[in-house]
């Protein structure tokens, strides 16, 4: 059954949809973004029976502080993961929630909203007390660690299935095993959030590691966008760890050949520059210049407004298969290699460009 088919009353979801073991509160709304379905849990949070909640539009149901959040729920252009989001629907049961909003897998049409009740006002990542932060860091390594292990039993239970099942239900397993993988991925990224940089910071070729993150963005893509290369030959080396460097660079690479999708002539631009008067970084009362930029630039559409402002925030994504971590190990990376990062869109060339601003590498003297 197609989903503008749903009937409203019946509170059933679309035929497909599994969503009676989710536990959290939990909505779908569909094409005229109303309410299609409310879960007991959705009805025990919003304090209402699911008679006075279907029917009702999405955005008058979740009503927030950001309205960022709130022109994004009203606009339906992504999927979006909100954490901490201060709540202001009268009668519900959390005053913060964490909220993700997702498009089900074969219903366009549809969106799945999961609530998740926080404490008022509780740290997020990026928010910790230094004391705080270290623990929070080895939280996703362990957490990771936890968690591939029975999933790897889920997956290989999946593909044993596989073998023995009707082949009209081979959907369902293969579903089970990309969901999986999925999970694992996600797992993987996070325990990189929360890695301390295991290398030792020393004097490094840019245009070397530049090199290096190209060509292993190449083996993983089938398919590459233009790179038209601008290097400044004359810069000196700059104060980096290596590995950490060239995952930077494959984030930032990737993330334009993601943004370069649907743009008819996609290219992307990778540039290296002595800035003069550099930007600085606050070290006590001292600023520290940082005049080694890289720039990666793409002509793909731009960043979506409601998300501008977060876009170096964990779980922040507009992709259908993303995490929203990527960017936000960027950042930590380059913190900790005492390195900086911005985004603008040039309204001329019409680009969207990520500038990284490095610090050069102490010079040696002769003894």
């Amino acid at each position: 059954m197609p989903p503008e088919a749903t009937t409203i009353a019946a509170n059933r979801p679309p035929d497909g949809l599994l969503l009676s073991t989710i536990s959290l509160p939990l909505l779908l709304s569909g094409a005229d973004n109303l309410i299609l379905y409310a879960n007991e849990a959705a009805e025990a949070f919003f304090g209402r029976s699911s008679r006075r909640i279907l029917g009702e539009p999405a955005q008058s149901l979740l009503r927030f502080a950001s309205e960022r959040l709130n022109g994004a729920i009203t606009a339906r252009e992504s999927d979006i993961s909100a954490q901490n989001m201060r709540f202001h629907t009268h009668g519900a049961q959390a005053n913060y929630v964490d909220l993700n909003i997702s498009t089900p897998l074969g219903y366009p049409d549809c969106r799945l909203y999961i609530l998740v009740p926080r404490q008022a006002d509780r740290d997020q990542i990026g928010e910790q007390t230094d004391g705080g932060k270290q623990q929070a860091m080895g939280a996703p390594a362990v957490l990771g660690h936890e968690i591939k292990n029975p999933l790897a039993g889920i997956k290989g239970a999946a593909q044993l299935l596989a073998r023995k099942v009707d082949p009209k239900q081979a959907p369902l397993t293969d579903l089970i095993v990309h969901e999986v993988d999925r999970i694992a991925r996600l797992l993987d990224q996070m325990q990189n959030l929360g890695r301390v940089m295991p290398g030792q910071m020393q004097a490094e070729n840019i245009h070397e590691l530049i090199e290096r993150a190209i060509r292993s963005v190449r083996a993983a893509n089938k398919a590459m966008p233009a790179i038209d290369i601008n290097y400044d030959p004359s810069l000196p080396d700059v104060q980096i760890e290596a590995d950490s460097m060239v995952q930077v660079l494959i984030n930032l690479i990737q993330n334009a050949i993601d943004a370069l999708a649907q743009t008819e002539a996609p290219q992307i631009g990778i540039s290296t520059r002595f800035v003069m008067g550099a930007a600085l970084r606050s070290e006590g009362d001292k600023g520290v210049r940082l005049p080694v930029e890289v720039a990666i630039s793409d002509n793909g559409p731009g960043i979506a407004t409601h998300i501008e402002n977060e876009l170096f925030s964990p779980f922040v994504t507009t992709k259908r298969e993303g995490q929203g971590l990527g960017l936000a190990i960027v950042r930590k990376y380059l913190s900790q290699m005492n390195g900086r990062i911005s985004v603008e869109r040039d309204p001329e060339s019409q680009r969207t460009i990520f500038r990284i601003f490095l610090p050069v590498a102490e010079r040696k003297t002769s003894a």
